[in-house]
C-alpha cells in the first residue's frame, strides 16, 4: 500500500495567477502616469531644451574663440590688434591683442599711443599674466617720450611693488637710466650699487656694473662742462672805410669847327 503523505510533508504553494499580477502592475503604472507622467514629461522636455541650448552656446563660444584666434594671427598693424581688443574685450584673445598693439606702437616709435595702450591694458586686465609687462611698458614709454621724472617714478614703483619679479632688473636699470637722464646722478648711482649688491643673476650684476661705469663718465663730462667758463663772444669786425670816389676826369674842350 502506498505511503500516504503525512502532515509534516511541506506542500508547494500554488503559483499566483499571472493575470492577476499583470493587472496589478498595469494598474500601478497607470496610477503613476496619471499623477506624475505629465510633469515628468515636461521636465524631460525642459532638460532637453536646456541641453541643446548649452551645446549651442558652447559651439558659439568655440567658434567665436576660433575666429578671434584666427584674426589675431592675421593682424599686421597695431590698429588691427587694437580693433580686435576693443571689439570683444572679454574674449580670451583680447588681452594678447591689446598687448600686441601696445608693443607694435612702441616698435614704430609711436610712444604716445603705446603709453595709452599699456595703460588701457593695466586698467582692463589688472590680474592678467601680462599685466606686469604692461606696467613696465608704461615706464618705458614715458622714458622714450623723455618724461624722465615720471619714468623714474614708474620704474621705481614697479621695483618696490615686485621685489621677486623676473622683470625686476629691467625696472632697476630703467630707473637708473631715467635718473641719469634727469640729472639725478646720485639716485642713479644708488640704484646701480644696490643691483650689484643684491642682484640674483650674474647677468644683472654685469649690466649694473657697466651702467655704473658709463654713469661716472657721463657725470664727469657734465661737471666739466658746467665748470668751464663761458667763451667770450668774438668782437664784431669794424666795417671797412668806404673808398673815396676818384675825381671825375675833366672833359676835353670841344674843337671849334672851321669857318667856311
Amino acid at each position: 500500500m502506498a505511503d500516504q503523505p503525512t502532515d509534516s510533508t511541506p506542500s508547494t504553494p500554488a503559483p499566483a495567477d499571472p493575470k492577476l499580477a499583470e493587472s496589478a502592475d498595469v494598474r500601478q503604472f497607470k496610477s503613476w502616469i496619471s499623477e506624475y507622467g505629465k510633469p515628468a514629461a515636461i521636465g524631460v522636455a525642459i532638460a532637453v531644451v536646456i541641453l541643446l541650448g548649452v551645446n549651442a552656446w558652447r559651439a558659439h563660444k568655440a567658434n567665436a574663440a576660433a575666429a578671434a584666434a584666427q584674426a589675431l594671427f592675421t593682424a599686421r598693424t597695431p590698429e588691427e590688434f587694437q580693433m580686435q581688443a576693443d571689439q570683444a574685450p572679454d574674449a580670451p584673445t583680447a588681452p594678447i591683442a591689446l598687448a600686441s598693439a601696445a608693443a607694435e606702437y612702441y616698435n614704430a616709435n609711436r610712444f604716445e599711443e603705446a603709453l595709452d595702450a599699456y595703460r588701457l591694458f593695466t586698467a582692463r586686465y589688472p590680474e592678467h599674466m601680462l599685466a606686469d609687462s604692461a606696467r613696465l611698458g608704461i615706464a618705458a614709454s614715458l622714458e622714450a617720450l623723455e618724461r624722465y621724472t615720471e619714468a623714474a617714478e614708474a620704474y621705481t614703483l614697479f621695483a618696490n611693488d615686485h621685489p621677486g619679479s623676473p622683470l625686476l632688473p629691467q625696472a632697476q636699470l630703467g630707473a637708473a637710466r631715467a635718473y641719469a637722464a634727469d640729472g639725478r646722478y646720485d639716485d642713479a648711482r644708488a640704484v646701480y650699487e644696490e643691483m650689484i649688491a643684491t642682484a640674483a643673476s650674474p647677468e644683472a650684476v654685469g649690466q649694473a656694473e657697466s651702467g655704473l661705469l658709463f654713469l661716472k663718465k657721463e657725470q664727469r663730462s657734465a661737471e666739466a662742462a658746467a665748470a668751464a667758463p663761458a667763451e667770450e663772444p668774438a668782437p664784431a669786425e669794424e666795417p671797412a672805410p668806404a673808398e673815396e670816389a676818384a675825381p671825375a676826369e675833366e672833359a676835353a674842350p670841344a674843337e671849334a669847327a672851321p669857318a667856311e
